[in-house]
């Protein structure tokens, strides 16, 4: 399995893993190719075996603060470990002395599971956050 920085070529990919993981998708075709084209502080990173592309990362970075904005892993390849191996390959890329943050959905407990496994510490909430009312999670990982 390999983590590596997103192409514009991995677009399709990445498009159809998000609809197929949310059933409300908050990021469009349009947000994808803004990031997979413009090197500003937003990456995507995509995780593949071979060819085959089945995971992304979104995070935003400013200095030593880095924001996960959104984690992804294909359906078929789902409850297998993957979105754990990713999480820790990509926590390894991370410089030294930076903050992590992520939001998550107070009902995804198989996500909330993986952040705790890797130290990442619940740190307050926002309420009504998500478009069917339900609380995020704010968690945190100092490195």
């Amino acid at each position: 399995m390999t983590l590596r920085s997103g192409h514009i070529s991995d677009l399709k990919n990445i498009v159809e893993i998000e609809n197929q993981v949310y059933k409300k998708p908050y990021w469009s075709v349009k947000m994808f190719e803004r990031l997979l084209i413009d090197n500003s502080n937003e990456s995507i990173w995509v995780y593949e075996k071979g060819s085959s592309i089945f995971g992304f990362i979104i995070d935003l970075r400013f200095d030593d603060e880095i924001n996960i904005l959104n984690i992804a892993i294909d359906k078929s390849h789902q409850k297998r470990g993957h979105g754990s191996n990713m999480l820790l390959d990509y926590l390894r890329i991370i410089p030294e002395k930076s903050t992590i943050f992520l939001e998550v959905n107070e009902n995804n407990n198989n996500a909330i599971s993986i952040y705790k496994k890797h130290c990442f510490k619940k740190i307050n909430k926002r309420k009504s956050y998500y478009k069917d009312g339900s609380d995020a999670i704010i968690m945190k990982l100092v490195k």
